[in-house]
């Protein structure tokens, strides 16, 4: 069996188009309609349903697609266990990050795992979560650095570390005033936050699930006043007097940012889990351990190091 024909035949269902996918494959697009047509012929069945303006998989093209990307998965993983056993160093890991986590993880882990193992082809696919979640059940990256929760039952993860999580309030706003922590008057309750405006992150990241899932145990809507892409712009745009908004530590760190100044407040009982995601029964070969035992590494220490040279936050009670 021609390992190739499943990825013509994924390469259709996935462009929906013979054209553009012959595109993506560089072979001519008269050489791969009559290659599927006989593959058809082979098969006895039709694999796509031509009758629509795009090219749809019928059902036994569904079976087909899905039974190729399980053997794919599986030739795949032989590979990998045979170089292990070969004790070979070389090789090509492809990871998915969202932009914060990039931001935040690769510049600290990239360079001692690239010193460790210097043949192994780093390759970063950069996209939302729920993409991102996507892409790894369809075998198109090999891990994931994401933030939990999971969507799919069918993604497992070990976890990296756990994040606190930030409120960020216009300098100038009621609640930076130092009297308000003075005394026995220690915490403020986010519910007095109900009218005030906030900047949100976009659906589809995780960040953005972790916001309204504060803003529901806080027992009220959020007044958005934006919604963008980036945590670091929310926190300057916050910072600068707009509004509110939430973050996790990290951008206050990657930020140079004194945690401690008055418009930060750490919000109880709150963290965001980061994790190391791959698809379940995939095989993780000796490098990406390694890359995820670094990673863990790495993190926890520059953790410990805030979190030794801080003192104690001023603090939001939901």
């Amino acid at each position: 069996m021609d390992i190739y024909q499943f990825e013509y035949v994924m390469a259709i269902a996935e462009e929906k188009s013979i054209s553009k996918a012959a595109k993506k494959l560089y072979i001519t697009q008269p050489s791969l309609s009559q290659y599927i047509m006989r593959l058809e012929n082979n098969l006895g069945v039709k694999l796509f349903d031509r009758s629509a303006s795009s090219m749809i998989l019928t059902y036994a093209g569904e079976i087909y697609v899905q039974t190729a990307k399980d053997i794919l998965n599986l030739n795949t993983g032989m590979k990998r266990k045979l170089s292990d056993i070969a004790g070979s160093k070389k090789g090509r890991l492809v990871m998915g990050v969202p932009h914060q986590a990039g931001r935040h993880v690769l510049p600290l882990v990239l360079p001692e795992f690239h010193r460790q193992y210097p043949e192994i082809e780093i390759v970063i696919k950069e996209d939302v979560t729920m993409r991102l979640e996507e892409m790894l059940i369809n075998g198109k990256i090999d891990i994931a650095i994401l933030n939990l929760p999971m969507q799919n039952e069918k993604i497992l993860y070990e976890t990296i570390a756990t994040e606190r999580v930030f409120l960020v309030a216009p300098k100038d706003h009621w609640i930076c005033d130092s009297k308000m922590f003075s005394g026995d008057n220690c915490k403020i309750d986010f519910n007095s936050l109900k009218n005030e405006p906030f900047i949100l992150l976009e659906h589809g990241q995780r960040m953005r699930l972790l916001m309204d899932e504060i803003f529901k145990r806080a027992n009220f809507k959020p007044n958005v006043l934006m919604e963008i892409k980036n945590l670091d712009t929310a926190y300057c745009i916050a910072a600068a007097g707009m509004g509110f908004t939430l973050v996790p530590e990290n951008v206050v760190w990657l930020l140079n940012v004194d945690a401690n100044q008055y418009n930060n407040f750490l919000i109880d009982n709150v963290t965001l889990t980061l994790v190391a995601a791959y698809r379940r029964g995939e095989y993780l070969t000796k490098a990406t351990n390694e890359f995820i035992n670094i990673t863990k590494e790495i993190i926890n220490l520059k953790q410990k190091e805030r979190k030794y040279s801080s003192i104690d936050y001023r603090s939001i009670h939901i």
